[in-house]
Protein backbone atom coordinates (compact mmCIF):
# COMPACT_ATOMS: atom_id res chain seq x y z
CA UNK A 1 0.00 0.00 0.00
CA UNK A 2 1.04 3.52 -1.11
CA UNK A 3 1.88 6.03 2.20
CA UNK A 4 -0.38 8.44 2.12
CA UNK A 5 3.28 10.69 2.13
CA UNK A 6 3.83 9.52 -0.96
CA UNK A 7 0.92 10.65 -2.49
CA UNK A 8 0.47 14.16 -0.91
CA UNK A 9 3.83 14.67 -1.87
CA UNK A 10 3.54 13.55 -5.89
CA UNK A 11 0.10 15.64 -5.60
CA UNK A 12 2.14 18.59 -4.94
CA UNK A 13 5.14 17.92 -7.43
CA UNK A 14 3.34 16.88 -10.08
CA UNK A 15 1.30 20.43 -9.35
CA UNK A 16 4.03 22.28 -9.92
CA UNK A 17 5.24 20.49 -12.91
CA UNK A 18 1.63 21.00 -14.83
CA UNK A 19 2.42 25.04 -13.59
CA UNK A 20 5.98 24.33 -15.10
CA UNK A 21 4.37 23.34 -18.51
CA UNK A 22 2.19 25.98 -18.76
CA UNK A 23 3.96 28.95 -18.01
CA UNK A 24 6.57 27.51 -20.57
CA UNK A 25 3.53 27.63 -23.48
CA UNK A 26 2.46 30.72 -21.51
CA UNK A 27 6.08 31.83 -22.72
CA UNK A 28 6.08 30.60 -26.05
CA UNK A 29 2.73 31.47 -27.36
CA UNK A 30 3.36 35.05 -26.40
CA UNK A 31 7.14 35.20 -27.55
CA UNK A 32 7.97 33.82 -30.09
CA UNK A 33 8.82 35.39 -34.00
CA UNK A 34 4.95 36.02 -34.87
CA UNK A 35 4.42 38.21 -31.95
CA UNK A 36 7.39 40.08 -31.82
CA UNK A 37 6.75 42.79 -34.07
CA UNK A 38 3.49 43.06 -32.21
CA UNK A 39 4.67 43.51 -28.57
CA UNK A 40 7.43 45.78 -29.76
CA UNK A 41 5.16 48.46 -31.12
CA UNK A 42 2.67 48.03 -27.80
CA UNK A 43 5.28 47.92 -25.32
CA UNK A 44 9.14 46.60 -26.12
CA UNK A 45 10.44 47.43 -22.73
CA UNK A 46 8.04 46.39 -20.94
CA UNK A 47 7.25 42.81 -22.92
CA UNK A 48 11.38 42.37 -22.49
CA UNK A 49 11.15 42.85 -19.27
CA UNK A 50 8.05 40.24 -18.61
CA UNK A 51 10.31 37.80 -20.99
CA UNK A 52 13.26 38.13 -18.96
CA UNK A 53 11.39 37.61 -15.45
CA UNK A 54 9.30 34.51 -17.03
CA UNK A 55 12.44 33.11 -18.18
CA UNK A 56 14.22 33.45 -14.64
CA UNK A 57 11.46 32.17 -12.86
CA UNK A 58 11.11 29.17 -15.17
CA UNK A 59 14.78 28.32 -14.84
CA UNK A 60 13.88 28.70 -11.01
CA UNK A 61 10.72 26.34 -10.61
CA UNK A 62 12.86 23.49 -12.87
CA UNK A 63 16.05 23.63 -10.67
CA UNK A 64 13.32 23.02 -7.68
CA UNK A 65 12.46 20.07 -9.08
CA UNK A 66 16.19 18.71 -8.92
CA UNK A 67 17.10 19.83 -5.57
CA UNK A 68 18.39 17.02 -2.65
CA UNK A 69 15.50 15.35 -0.86
CA UNK A 70 16.39 17.65 2.36
CA UNK A 71 18.02 20.62 3.03
CA UNK A 72 19.63 20.94 6.30
CA UNK A 73 19.66 24.99 8.30
CA UNK A 74 20.93 25.64 11.27
CA UNK A 75 20.56 22.19 12.52
CA UNK A 76 17.07 21.63 11.02
CA UNK A 77 16.74 19.34 8.05
CA UNK A 78 13.79 20.39 5.91
CA UNK A 79 12.24 17.99 3.38
CA UNK A 80 12.23 19.25 -0.49
CA UNK A 81 9.34 18.19 -2.27
CA UNK A 82 11.35 16.99 -5.43
CA UNK A 83 12.46 13.80 -7.40
CA UNK A 84 15.24 12.28 -5.39
CA UNK A 85 12.09 12.61 -2.52
CA UNK A 86 9.82 10.89 -4.35
CA UNK A 87 12.19 8.50 -6.09
CA UNK A 88 13.22 7.72 -2.40
CA UNK A 89 9.58 7.42 -1.02
CA UNK A 90 9.18 5.16 -4.18
CA UNK A 91 12.01 3.00 -3.02
CA UNK A 92 10.76 2.87 0.41
CA UNK A 93 7.13 1.71 -0.88
CA UNK A 94 8.92 -0.76 -3.43
CA UNK A 95 7.52 1.45 -6.37
CA UNK A 96 10.62 2.60 -7.86
CA UNK A 97 10.44 0.68 -11.48
CA UNK A 98 13.16 1.31 -13.80
CA UNK A 99 11.21 2.86 -16.18
CA UNK A 100 10.62 5.56 -13.82
CA UNK A 101 14.15 5.32 -12.10
CA UNK A 102 15.57 6.21 -16.04
CA UNK A 103 13.02 9.03 -16.78
CA UNK A 104 13.73 10.79 -13.30
CA UNK A 105 17.69 10.36 -14.43
CA UNK A 106 16.97 12.18 -17.65
CA UNK A 107 14.80 14.67 -16.33
CA UNK A 108 18.39 15.36 -13.62
CA UNK A 109 20.69 15.12 -16.58
CA UNK A 110 18.74 18.43 -17.91
CA UNK A 111 18.89 19.60 -14.29
CA UNK A 112 22.51 19.64 -14.82
CA UNK A 113 22.49 21.36 -17.38
CA UNK A 114 20.48 24.42 -16.37
CA UNK A 115 21.43 24.71 -12.77
CA UNK A 116 24.85 27.10 -13.16
CA UNK A 117 22.41 29.73 -14.19
CA UNK A 118 20.28 29.25 -11.27
CA UNK A 119 23.28 28.55 -9.06
CA UNK A 120 25.28 31.68 -9.75
CA UNK A 121 23.37 34.40 -11.77
CA UNK A 122 19.64 33.48 -10.61
CA UNK A 123 19.65 32.36 -6.87
CA UNK A 124 23.16 34.05 -5.95
CA UNK A 125 24.91 36.94 -7.43
CA UNK A 126 28.46 35.46 -8.36
CA UNK A 127 30.53 38.16 -9.05
CA UNK A 128 32.90 36.09 -11.08
CA UNK A 129 30.15 34.80 -13.58
CA UNK A 130 28.86 38.41 -13.57
CA UNK A 131 32.41 39.43 -14.79
CA UNK A 132 33.27 36.93 -17.18
CA UNK A 133 29.48 37.24 -19.29
CA UNK A 134 29.39 33.34 -19.80
CA UNK A 135 26.31 31.73 -20.80
CA UNK A 136 25.00 29.40 -18.32
CA UNK A 137 22.39 26.82 -18.14
CA UNK A 138 22.30 26.75 -22.08
CA UNK A 139 19.96 23.84 -23.77
CA UNK A 140 18.94 23.17 -27.10
CA UNK A 141 15.75 22.99 -28.29
CA UNK A 142 15.40 19.42 -28.69
CA UNK A 143 16.74 18.95 -24.92
CA UNK A 144 13.96 21.19 -23.37
CA UNK A 145 11.33 19.69 -25.96
CA UNK A 146 12.43 16.22 -24.57
CA UNK A 147 12.36 17.37 -20.97
CA UNK A 148 8.64 18.31 -21.51
CA UNK A 149 7.82 14.98 -22.69
CA UNK A 150 10.22 13.16 -19.81
CA UNK A 151 8.67 15.47 -17.28
CA UNK A 152 5.15 14.27 -18.07
CA UNK A 153 5.68 10.91 -18.84
CA UNK A 154 7.85 10.86 -15.24
CA UNK A 155 4.64 11.71 -13.71
CA UNK A 156 2.06 9.78 -15.69
CA UNK A 157 4.37 6.37 -14.48
CA UNK A 158 4.67 7.64 -10.65
CA UNK A 159 0.75 8.48 -11.01
CA UNK A 160 0.31 5.16 -12.09
CA UNK A 161 2.49 3.44 -9.92
CA UNK A 162 1.12 4.56 -6.91
CA UNK A 163 -2.32 4.63 -7.67
CA UNK A 164 -3.26 7.96 -9.01
CA UNK A 165 -3.26 7.43 -12.71
CA UNK A 166 -2.26 9.76 -15.61
CA UNK A 167 -2.73 13.38 -16.09
CA UNK A 168 -2.18 15.14 -19.33
CA UNK A 169 -0.69 18.28 -18.39
CA UNK A 170 -2.05 19.78 -21.63
CA UNK A 171 -0.94 22.29 -23.85
CA UNK A 172 -4.35 24.14 -24.21
CA UNK A 173 -5.40 27.57 -22.66
CA UNK A 174 -8.35 28.90 -21.59
CA UNK A 175 -10.87 31.83 -22.39
CA UNK A 176 -8.62 34.85 -20.95
CA UNK A 177 -5.60 33.77 -21.75
CA UNK A 178 -2.45 34.80 -23.59
CA UNK A 179 -3.98 34.40 -27.03
CA UNK A 180 -6.95 36.68 -25.89
CA UNK A 181 -4.50 38.61 -25.21
CA UNK A 182 -2.71 38.58 -28.50
CA UNK A 183 -5.98 38.71 -30.18
CA UNK A 184 -6.51 41.75 -28.40
CA UNK A 185 -3.53 43.65 -29.12
CA UNK A 186 -4.03 42.96 -32.89
CA UNK A 187 -7.55 44.72 -32.88
CA UNK A 188 -6.43 47.13 -30.75
CA UNK A 189 -3.75 48.09 -33.25
CA UNK A 190 -6.20 47.79 -36.48
CA UNK A 191 -8.12 49.96 -34.86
Amino acid sequence: MTSSKLLEDFKYLRGHCIDLVHAYFTYTRLFNDKNRDLLTKVAPTFFSDIADIMLRDWLLQVCKLMDPPSTTRKGVTIENITIKLINEQLTDNKLLSLEIEDLANKLLIYGEKIKPARDKRLAHFDRDHQVNGLVLGATTESELDQFLVNLQKYCDEVGIAIGLGPLDFGRGGCKGDVLDFLKYLRKMQNA
